[in-house]
């Protein structure tokens, strides 16, 4: 078997905000239960696997920082050693069952809290996770936070799926990806942590792990002021330095005008394995396109068990289109990075509702004014 070892990285800072309400943490070794990692420091992957966990608060003055506090840390218990038992690690399925059981624990202590104290009613948060373990990375996540993986020689591929409005219109055809870029809905989630009219619903992904992979997971202020192709520039140019990666990535954004908290956590792969077998087949391989189809509201995949590291990357499943948008009866509603005091909040709030009244005012005058 390939002897794989991993390099980390990572950041999350206000950034573009006066405070910052991400969270995240990195493990390069789960069974030690240290929940720590050095910098560019090359560490041989161990049996129970290393872990990213990068969340997103939302409700500035309803405590953001609080639930996505919570997320993390309600991950780290359970990713603690002893419960990473045999059971747990025992194949794909139950890898991924331990995932989602995680993110709605996280989602079940964040309602709970917010409901024991009125000022962080409310409260809530995306997560996304990446647990590197054998020669696979299962990725978990409910929201807009991403997953991403680097390979020089195919580029940057998205490994999440946004849980998003803007995100829907895109499967459904009716908007391009460039355009979703800039929606002005794009703060608009669909699913989240603290949710307290419906149970969070995560979706696990497992991908075969290749030589000269970088996983990153990153917050929405980073991919949401840097298109993909630009975040493939610069991951490319520093793929072998994590530190350097990170540093860039940083400076990118801020270049960008970045207008939100920043968080980035970045795991290169390295085999010491002279060469791939050329006669192993991916995942992708194994699985029809229709098996890879992510069905939505049952978080179902079939992937099969990964012997050693894959030598192509499998394609990224797509979400089958759907004929139209049906809005959720609740939608998470991000308030935009420049509206980050309570008063600047409830005065955008007013704002819209006072164009609702003079819309339907106009509208009243136009009808009577035809009838009459």
């Amino acid at each position: 078997m390939n002897v794989i070892k991993i390099i980390m990285a990572a950041r999350c800072e206000a950034a573009g905000r006066d405070a910052n309400e991400d969270n995240y943490q990195l493990s390069d070794n789960l069974a030690d239960n240290q929940w720590s990692f050095k910098t560019d420091n090359e560490v041989e992957l161990g049996e129970k696997g290393a872990l990213l966990v990068v969340c997103d608060g939302m409700g500035g003055m309803n405590a953001g920082e609080v639930a996505s506090q919570l997320a993390v840390e309600t991950v780290k218990e359970w990713f603690s050693s002893e419960r990473l038992n045999s059971e747990v690690i025992a194949d794909t399925a139950s890898i991924k069952q331990y995932i989602e059981n995680a993110i709605v624990a996280a989602d079940t202590i964040i309602k709970r809290e917010g409901s024991r104290d009125r000022s962080k009613e409310g409260m809530g948060s995306t997560i996304v996770l990446a647990w590197i373990i054998r020669q696979s990375v299962f990725i978990g996540w409910c929201g807009d936070s991403r997953a991403y993986r680097f390979n020089a020689e195919f580029g940057l591929q998205r490994l999440s799926h946004d849980h998003s409005y803007v995100q829907q219109l895109v499967d459904s055809g009716m908007l391009s990806e460039a355009s979703a870029f800039n929606h002005p809905n794009s703060n608009i989630i669909t699913r989240s942590l603290g949710d307290p009219f419906k149970t969070a619903l995560p979706e696990t992904m497992e991908f075969p792990l290749n030589d000269g992979d970088v996983i990153m997971l990153c917050s929405d202020g980073l991919s949401g002021v840097l298109r993909d192709n630009e975040l493939e520039t610069v991951i490319r140019q520093h793929a072998t330095d994590m530190e350097s990666c990170r540093d860039a990535l940083w400076e990118a954004a801020r270049q960008a005008d970045w207008n939100d908290n920043v968080t980035i956590g970045l795991c290169r792969i390295v085999s010491e394995s002279e060469q791939f077998d050329p006669e192993q087949t991916t995942i992708a391989e194994q699985t029809t396109i229709a098996e890879q189809t992510i069905i939505a509201e049952q978080h179902l995949t079939v992937v099969e068990p990964n012997p050693i590291l894959a030598t192509q990357p499998p394609p990224i499943p797509e979400q089958a289109p759907e004929q139209s948008v049906q809005k959720p009866i609740r939608w998470i509603l991000k308030p935009p990075a420049k509206y980050e005091s309570k008063l600047q909040f409830w005065m955008f709030i007013l704002a819209i509702l006072g164009g609702i009244v003079i819309g339907y005012t106009i509208n009243f005058l136009i009808n009577s004014f035809f009838i009459h």
